[in-house]
């Protein structure tokens, strides 16, 4: 005979999902794997970078250490210089190394599908499945100039698992846990963005301060939430450091903005232009929506970080998936709190709630077996290669059939293929190397701006420059027809070769 115990138990849904169960994240994961791992390649081989990060980590493989000084260009060969990424920069290489450049779109593509299943996962923790859809649906797009293969793709995980452990903390009035380290530990082997997760430990601690004193904690209390903080962002700091460069790896995110006006210079550090993304200005102006109309209101803190995010996404567009990440995570649990028909729904009577659950072990299991086969079919049949914009291939065979030797002058964005075939370069995309007054003065040369209308001519002098790598288009390229001892060696619809008459 059956005795009540008066206790009311919640069900064991873990008997009620099937061995067999989808989830929404599982699904959003893989459709992103798949619509990025497409047989043109595109868009995450449309970087140039992508091919030194590769070079980079061969170098490492090769030698079993990590560079400490500038062995790829003539102009600064030999001055310090540190690969900040190479964590991600091995995996490329091995990722090349494996299956060629439909390894690395794989990898690319296998780390942002996981960084949507991973953010839309923690967005249903407090959301309904379709907001928490919909914040993640705003990301992709949002994202959509930043789907490319290099490093910083490959920390965006440990970026999300970091950001939502601080605000967990702050949400359950505690100091983060100590696993969290693990994923600075990571992000800081990976790319040098970590430093920004160092300065969200110190917003997010202020907060939690904050939220104790307008919550009338005692002074006792927010003694020891303080102190708990600060721990952790000592040990956040320190964990930071366990590099093969130590601090230096901190360091070089102040030489990045000491490159002051030259970085709007450089696209990917250029302002967003809403005129070729209108799906990223509807976003913006829905957000704006919400809160004039709708009243979603954040605490001081919060606001003030995402205020920050915003800032830091409107003065330079490779801030974009910062913004389209970490400011849904933020917003979340207050949208939760404040919004019941938006709150999740342990009950599983809405929209998709069937799905808000993990997938099964089986399912995840026939996923990535999927995942690989068709990894296993790009590398075997699709031929993936770069555009051309980013591997002047034919000028390169031409240059190297013809023996052009000496220094070249060459185009910023076939830096990084050059240093692939071993060309040492002028300059290419590690501008913290380079330096802000450097690259000035190659845009100015280059593209015939300035003051000075002999800036061509004396760089070409300056630096024994033998021949020249430019796009087509480029103006250098007309004033180079005119010089004396100058002529064009050859041209496609892309590249032209200019070369000094000896």
């Amino acid at each position: 005979m059956a005795v009540s115990s008066g206790l009311s138990l919640p069900a064991d849904t873990s008997a009620s999902r099937s061995s067999w169960s989808l989830s929404l994240p599982l699904l959003v994961g893989l459709a992103v794997f798949a619509a990025l791992a497409n047989v043109n390649g595109l868009p995450l081989l449309a970087d140039p970078d992508s091919h030194w990060h590769i070079a980079v980590g061969r170098w490492m493989l090769d030698h079993g250490a990590v560079p400490t000084v500038d062995s790829y260009s003539f102009t600064f060969t030999g001055q310090p210089w540190i690969a900040k990424e190479w964590g991600s920069q091995l995996l490329m290489a091995l990722a090349y190394d494996a299956g060629g450049w439909a390894g690395v779109v794989a990898l690319g593509a296998a780390a942002f599908g996981v960084t949507s299943a991973l953010l839309l996962r923690l967005l249903l923790q407090h959301l309904r499945p379709l907001p928490a859809l919909m914040f993640t649906a705003a990301a992709f797009v949002m994202m959509t100039s930043h789907f490319l293969a290099r490093p910083f793709a490959l920390a965006f995980p440990f970026m999300l698992w970091w950001v939502s452990g601080l605000i967990a903390a702050v949400e359950e009035k505690r100091a983060p846990k100590p696993i969290l380290l693990v994923a600075m530990l990571f992000w800081a082997n990976l790319h040098g963005g970590f430093t920004m997760g160092l300065l969200l430990c110190g917003a997010f601690g202020l907060e939690a301060l904050v939220n104790s004193a307008v919550g009338g904690v005692d002074w006792a209390e927010r003694r020891k939430i303080f102190f708990a903080w600060a721990k952790f962002g000592v040990a956040a700091l320190l964990v930071a450091c366990i590099t093969p460069y130590g601090p230096r790896s901190i360091l070089v995110t102040f030489e990045i903005f000491g490159l002051g006006d030259a970085l709007s210079l450089i696209d990917e550090w250029k302002s967003p232009d809403f005129q070729t993304q209108p799906l990223t200005e509807l976003m913006l102006l829905v957000a704006l929506y919400l809160v004039l109309a709708r009243g979603v209101k954040l605490p001081v803190m919060r606001t003030l970080i995402v205020i920050g995010l915003l800032h830091m996404f409107l003065s330079h567009v490779r801030n974009a998936e910062l913004l389209a990440m970490i400011a849904p995570l933020a917003i979340a649990p207050v949208l939760a709190r404040d919004w019941p028909a938006m709150r999740r729904d342990p009950e599983g009577k809405m929209l998709f709630s069937g799905l808000a659950g993990p997938a099964s072990l089986r399912t995840v299991g026939v996923g990535l077996t999927l995942a690989m086969v068709y990894t296993a079919a790009l590398v075997r049949f699709a031929g993936i290669r770069p555009p051309e914009a980013t591997m002047p291939s034919a000028a390169i065979e031409y240059a190297l059939g013809h023996s052009l030797t000496g220094h070249v002058l060459n185009h910023y964005g076939y830096g990084g293929y050059l240093i692939s075939v071993g060309i040492p370069t002028f300059i290419d995309g590690r501008g913290e190397l380079y330096g802000g007054e450097f690259i000035k003065k190659y845009v100015d040369a280059v593209h015939l701006r300035g003051d000075d209308p002999e800036v061509l001519q004396k760089t070409l002098d300056k630096y024994g420059i033998d021949w020249t790598l430019l796009m087509k288009e480029q103006s250098a390229n007309k004033l180079l027809a005119t010089l004396p001892g100058w002529h064009q060696a050859y041209s496609d619809d892309k590249s032209t070769i200019f070369v000094r008459e000896k």
